[in-house]
Parts: structure tokens; sequence; C-alpha cells
């Protein structure tokens, strides 16, 4: 069990009430998640920089079996593959990258 894990649960069920999150879709089972854009700079130095916006989505740890890279996921009523899954903070939650099929 992680720290604050039953807060967790807590916390992401309010926000799924309040309608901040995001259903998360891997097979059957649904979860409620937080979507994430994030910029990134690639290839900066003496050259211009590029700028790239990823999507990511943070779910709780364990709570969609089969999360892994290459897996089909909808996330919002979009369909992802996972690119690959990063465990941070206690491990509680996970954010998974996400590209378009």
């Amino acid at each position: 069990m992680y720290l604050g894990e039953s807060d967790l649960t807590a916390i992401l069920a309010d926000l799924a009430a309040a309608g901040g999150g995001v259903e998360v879709t891997l097979g059957g089972v649904t979860v409620t998640g937080l979507l994430d854009r994030e910029a990134i700079e690639i290839l900066a130095g003496d050259m211009p920089a590029v700028v790239a916006a990823e999507e990511i989505v943070h779910v709780q740890s364990g709570a969609l079996p089969g999360l892994q890279s290459g897996a089909a996921i909808t996330v919002g009523g979009t369909a992802y593959v996972v690119l690959k899954v990063l465990p941070y903070g206690d491990g509680a939650m996970v954010r998974a990258l996400l590209r378009t099929p």
C-alpha cells in the first residue's frame, strides 16, 4: 500500500463527481484520470528549439490491468496508444505517455 493511497481513491472519486477528471478505459475497465498536455523543448542549444506537445494521462497505480507500452487506451473518448508508463512520487500514481494511433 502506498502512502495516502486511500486518500487518493477518495480524491479521484471527488474529482470525477465534480467533472474535473477524464474517463480512462483499457479493456473493460474504466477509471478516472487526469489528462495533461505538456510542452517540451527538443533539440535546444545552438539551433532554435522545436517545441512538441505531449499528451499524458495520470491514473492510480494498478487501476488499469495491462497498462503498458503498446496498449490501446481510450482517454476522454479519444483513442490512443500508450508509449510508456512511468511511476512517480511514491508510486501511487503513474503517468502514461500517449500517441494517437
